[in-house]
């Protein structure tokens, strides 16, 4: 018995049976739930970037809640630290695919062009006859049936299954690929750069156990003095809804500056000030400087006239847009050229077998990684070459969604941006860069439809992942190969929980009340391909050529931050500097840097590490209001409450 007890104890250290299956529940719970909370709640944006406050208020429950409770009822059904972890990291994955890292997309975009095709807008005649039988719905009952409700309130299967089943390979090769990515990635991230991961901070907070019932985080009264700050405001604003003569606190402002041309938008985000409590103070400094850099040059561009001349989906200044991917291309380059050492010892090791090189803590081995990454990618290539892209144009496509998945990656590991997205989507780069006549109308239309995995690009399973094996890093014990398994299930649960709930949802109800999803977005790619078509849109070598300055800054800054020790700001923010988002964060970034200034300079590291727990408790209390109102807003049937935007 005593010889077996060190065992047991080891075993539940690592993934157990129990918590796999409660992970997978998790999974298909935040699949389904996040599906209709974004289509009829249309309130809390719980999975729509990468903080995924839907996974962190899972964890405070477990954490705080389910496992005191179970320990409470008899010791030994509490769970480990290891067990709750690996229930989080499958949230974690779950949430990157309900919302707009997948499903909220997906089905609109698969769907909208035959619904919203009009004699006016001209679609069915410009290139719905270029889409593929076999890539989306084209039964016209079954698509008025979804948008507009059925009688009988079914799915018509026979109509979707056919295309689903048709973009699952796919979709898998691309979630397989980004994993194997950051399994080849971890170890230089995590023990040559040593990234900080700010993101987890807080859950790795959440996660410590010291043998007592409830952990040792939320023991801390100044956890729940922050935790308090934006739980509050978020109760009065969410009760500001329902009964109107509640006052509303406004935490967001607007102002126009460059002769009206430029808004600034002032906001104070709780989550960005605790997040940026983690980061280096050189890349917080690097955030609000670059926006601030970006705004003199968006107001100079505006008074002075100057323009390319492009429209672009998601995109405010194509001029930043196109310096912006050139910054991030380097970004990714440069960062892969600085682990040129280990991406050759994971090469030695996949093609030789090198004995010296020791992957056996890694989620997969390197040779199952690099040959999930060629395989799969060729498997993407020849895929997106059936849907009708010119194999160069798929190649270069496939390319420049990869440097965006990573550089976003690196700036979720490294920046802490809970809320990010590309500067321009891989269709928005190719078209600019070679032209309509280049790609050919077939390709265009094939452009298109990529926007459903590579459109906005706010949350993905690549950055999921990546914060995920941070977590495994501290959290679990043993083979870690499992972890694999627990993530692929966990993305299936949430795939095919949500695009069941969105469909069911459209039926019953009909996906035009279903939100902007369905009413706005729905529309982006559509709009997209015909207005490339008609106009017959040429290159843009203007584009080029700010892609290169954005490239050639890039690389002189990083080069800057790794001779000069001196040097005080990291380039990192600098591909976002110019996006709305970083707008709405840039008064909280410099809040909380501030402040963490002041907190180093007069209480040193002991006042820094004595503060952690307020600035989680903000980031808690700010993701707990969001969920709670969610929660509350599913029952009652109120719609809109949008209590925090960010």
């Amino acid at each position: 018995m005593t010889g077996s007890a060190p065992g047991a104890a080891a075993a539940r250290e690592g993934i157990t049976l129990r918590a796999f299956a409660l992970g997978a529940l998790g999974a298909l719970a935040i699949g389904t739930g996040v599906s209709y909370t974004d289509t009829m709640v249309r309130g809390g944006r719980i999975a729509q970037d990468f903080g995924s406050p839907v996974a962190v208020f899972l964890l405070v429950l477990v954490a705080a809640g389910l496992n005191p409770l179970l320990g409470c009822l008899r010791r030994p059904w509490s769970l480990t630290r290891a067990e709750v972890a690996l229930i989080y990291i499958m949230a974690l994955l779950a949430a990157a695919v309900p919302s707009m890292g997948l499903t909220s997309f997906f089905l609109p975009f698969l769907s909208g062009a035959q619904y919203y095709a009009t004699p006016e807008n001209r679609w069915a005649e410009l290139f719905l006859h270029h889409v593929p039988d076999w890539l989306i719905p084209h039964d016209p009952a079954a698509i008025q049936g979804f948008y507009e409700g059925s009688p009988t309130a079914r799915v018509d299967w026979a109509a979707w299954l056919p295309p689903l089943l048709a973009w699952t390979p796919f979709l898998l090769a691309l979630y397989l690929v980004m994993i194997a990515l950051m399994v080849v990635m971890r170890r230089q991230w995590m023990d040559h750069e040593r990234l900080l991961y700010p993101l987890m901070q807080p859950s790795l907070a959440m996660l410590a156990q010291d043998g007592r019932r409830m952990p040792p985080l939320f023991r801390s009264w100044l956890f729940w003095l922050g935790w308090a700050i934006p739980f509050s405001i978020g109760v009065v604003n969410g009760l500001h809804a329902y009964h109107p003569v509640v006052p509303e606190i406004e935490l967001y402002g607007r102002a126009l500056l460059f002769r009206g041309t430029t808004p600034v938008l002032p906001a104070l985000s709780f989550t960005t000030v605790g997040m940026t409590y983690f980061l280096s103070q050189d890349i917080a400094l690097g955030i609000w400087v670059f926006n601030v850099i970006a705004k003199l040059q968006q107001g100079a561009f505006n008074v002075l006239g100057v323009t390319t001349g492009e429209r672009m989906e998601w995109v405010t200044v194509p001029l930043l847009a196109h310096q912006n991917i050139g910054a991030m291309t380097v970004l990714v380059l440069f960062g892969l050229w600085v682990g040129r050492r280990h991406l050759g010892a994971v090469l030695r090791k996949a093609f030789r077998g090198d004995p010296a090189i020791d992957d056996s803590d890694e989620m997969m081995s390197y040779r199952a990684a690099v040959f999930t990454i060629l395989g799969g990618s060729l498997f993407m290539l020849w895929w997106l070459v059936q849907t009708g892209l010119p194999p160069w144009v798929a190649l270069m496509t496939l390319f420049m969604a990869f440097v965006i998945f990573q550089g976003l990656t690196l700036m979720v590991t490294q920046g802490g941006f809970f809320i990010a997205r590309t500067p321009m989507n891989p269709g928005n780069f190719m078209v600019s860069g070679f032209g309509v006549e280049a790609i050919g109308g077939r390709g265009v239309t094939a452009l298109g439809y990529t926007w459903s995995w590579a459109g906005e690009m706010r949350i993905f399973v690549m950055a999921a992942c990546a914060n995920a094996l941070h977590l495994a890093r501290h959290c679990l014990r043993g083979n870690r190969r499992l972890l694999l398994w627990a993530m692929l299930v966990a993305i299936a649960a949430s795939a095919v929980g949500s695009v069941w709930a969105q469909l069911a949802l459209g039926y019953q109800h009909g996906a035009i009340n279903m939100g902007g999803f369905y009413t706005g977005l729905v529309k982006y790619p559509s709009n997209f391909i015909a207005r490339h078509l008609m106009n017959d849109t040429p290159w843009h070598p203007g584009g080029w050529l700010w892609t290169a300055f954005g490239g050639g800054l890039m690389w002189v800054l990083l080069l800057a931050k790794q001779r000069f020790l001196w040097w005080p700001i990291h380039p990192m923010s600098l591909p976002i500097s110019a996006m709305r988002m970083t707008d709405l964060i840039m008064l909280s970034v410099f809040l909380s840097w501030l402040l963490k200034l002041l907190i180093l300079k007069y209480g040193g590291p002991a006042l820094y590490n004595r503060g952690k727990p307020l600035f989680i408790g903000l980031v808690a209390g700010h993701f707990t209001s969001m969920c709670a109102w969610a929660v509350i807003d599913a029952f009652t049937g109120m719609t809109d409450n949008l209590v925090y935007y960010l």
